[in-house]
């Protein structure tokens, strides 16, 4: 296979299209043909890519393509599918791209070209979460057939289970899904990109980002929109990077000017404590020491662990506290105060955490309920069958005495007849009707 053929094999049909839009309105209808390839399409991401305009704006297309297959899944060239779809290999019985053993349906039926694109969109999915990059054909067609016998051994459903698993392994373990799980996750609650560090790989548009105010909380709508599911993306993305040796960014410059002096430590304020800053706030401003205070930002709950650590160490030392409050002038003491909305935001906070506290524990209370109840079932179902093998052995035991007894009375009438006979047998031997068997000298009769 040349270079020529292996490049329009592994690249998608979007790829093969001129930028051009001359190019673009000639093949306008064969786009129609298969541009609907794979699972559910996010329908806003293709009004965001649409709406490009310019070359660079096309590639950032094409990335999206080829690095987000939950909006598009990644497809070969029709031209070439169907190339690739009539060969077959001696080694391999299935051909590549085949899926009818699967849902058992002809190519003439109305779905078959759904279950077909599903069962394509789920075989590349895996393989991008799995992070496999061999593009020959063998490894594709070696690939299908133990995808094709994989779905058959163990279902449609337990492969969607997998697939799951792949995605969540793939999200936690690797910067590009957690910053691919952060966009599906700001996508399904209709917020901005909340992706921080690199540019996100599913934006068209990297503008429409979420602004700095999604972090630090400074908004209401901000704070009932972000789940809590969102601020441990955010916090595993930046532990991959810490892990990476990169630079984590913390969004726009301004929101470096929000106020940090408080009269007591803030989560913030706290975490730079325990990390060996200096106490001093206006040392420890990155305004002053040219450091980045964007690490500082943590989520709703109060930072990291090692944050919250270092803060209740801070706390189990209230004599320290008083004497740098009594070392400090008026003057800074008026500087720090804190305003109203800071604290009606920590009490809404810890409002909103005992709230789900509570709706966790009652969640946690039925699901032990419920596990009481199909145990006491279960127990019940044991006894009755228990109690019904007993009954059984009981009765087998019963036919088995009567058994016994039958038998001894039938041993019993057999010798008794045989007394009879050699009875009677003797006494017709002596009254001379039966004549005695003489007995030969050699023993015999």
């Amino acid at each position: 296979m040349d270079d020529a053929t292996r490049r329009s094999i592994f690249i998608s049909s979007d790829e093969l299209d001129e930028p051009s839009p001359k190019r673009r309105r000639s093949r306008s209808q064969d786009s129609g043909a298969h541009s609907g390839v794979g699972s559910p399409i996010d329908t806003t991401s293709q009004r965001g890519a649409s709406t490009s305009v310019g070359t660079s704006q096309e590639e950032r297309d094409r990335s999206v393509l080829r690095l987000a297959p939950e909006n598009k899944a990644w497809m070969p060239p029709k031209s070439v599918m169907d190339r690739l779809s009539a060969t077959t290999s001696d080694r391999y019985r299935t051909r590549l791209f085949d899926s009818s053993r699967i849902h058992h349906l002809d190519p003439s039926a109305k779905d078959y070209h759904t279950e077909n694109e599903f069962f394509i969109d789920a075989f590349f999915k895996h393989r991008w979460y799995s992070g496999n990059h061999k593009r020959d054909g063998p490894s594709l067609f070696q690939a299908w057939n133990a995808y094709i016998h994989n779905l058959e051994d163990v279902g449609r459903d337990a492969w969607n289970d997998k697939l799951i698993k792949a995605r969540d392994k793939f999200e936690k373990r690797t910067p590009t899904g957690a910053r691919y799980k952060l966009h599906r996750l700001s996508r399904k609650k209709g917020l901005p990109c909340l992706s921080w560090g690199d540019s996100c790989p599913c934006c068209v548009n990297n503008s429409a980002r979420a602004p700095k105010e999604a972090y630090l909380l400074t908004s209401p709508w901000w704070r009932v929109r972000v789940s809590t599911e969102m601020y441990e993306g955010i916090d595993n993305l930046k532990s991959l990077y810490d892990r990476a040796g990169k630079t984590f960014s913390g969004g726009p410059s301004a929101a470096q000017d929000v106020p940090r002096r408080t009269a007591q430590p803030d989560p913030v304020r706290r975490s730079s404590v325990g990390s060996g800053a200096p106490k001093n706030p206006r040392t420890g401003d990155s305004r002053a020491t040219g450091r980045d205070n964007s690490s500082d930002v943590r989520s709703r709950r109060g930072g990291s662990t090692a944050a919250q650590l270092d803060s209740a160490g801070h706390r189990e030392s209230p004599l320290m506290e008083v004497e740098e409050e009594e070392r400090r002038s008026p003057h800074d003491h008026v500087d720090r105060c804190v305003p109203e909305s800071f604290f009606d935001r920590v009490t809404q906070g810890l409002r909103d955490d005992l709230e789900h506290e509570r709706n966790r524990r009652l969640q946690m209370a039925d699901t032990a309920s419920k596990h009481r109840a199909e145990f006491a079932f279960a127990q019940l179902e044991n006894e009755r069958s228990l109690t019904s093998l007993r009954d059984e052995l009981r009765v087998a035991r019963g036919i088995a005495d009567r058994s016994r007894d039958e038998i001894a009375a039938l041993q019993t009438l057999v010798d008794a007849h045989h007394r009879e006979h050699k009875a009677l047998c003797e006494m017709l031997e002596r009254k001379g009707v039966l004549h005695r068997k003489k007995q030969h000298t050699d023993g015999t009769a």
